[in-house]
């Protein structure tokens, strides 16, 4: 049996901010940027690098599982074990599920994100 290593330290660190900058998105990019922004982030927390970006990861609100990661991150095994052996792919799931839905409310009321950019 492998023993199963939980990110829900890592999880707190980084879900207030996520959501906070989820909830301020203006528009869908802006709901990409952070959501990418944010991943990149934690794989360079947990492989202790600086070598993950935001184009290492792709968001796919119209997709089942909403994103996908790029070769770099595929390719490392680091990333590979965390995935299989913890908590991290729940995390990046219920990530990518408050970025989907914030994306969706964005979709569906685009007048009311014109109305804050021209308020700003």
């Amino acid at each position: 049996m492998t023993a199963q290593i939980s990110y829900s330290k890592l999880e707190k660190n980084y879900t207030p901010d996520f959501r906070n900058r989820i909830n301020m998105a203006r528009n869908t990019n802006d709901v990409y940027d952070v959501f990418c922004h944010t991943v990149a982030c934690m794989f360079n927390e947990i492989t202790e690098t600086k070598k993950y970006r935001e184009s290492d990861i792709d968001f796919y609100p119209e997709r089942e599982s909403h994103y996908e990661l790029g070769s770099n991150l595929k390719r490392d095994p680091a990333v590979l074990e965390c995935l299989h052996t913890s908590d991290l792919g729940r995390i990046l799931d219920d990530m990518a599920q408050t970025a989907t839905n914030r994306h969706t409310h964005l979709m569906k009321h685009p007048e009311k994100t014109n109305s804050k950019i021209m308020r700003h």
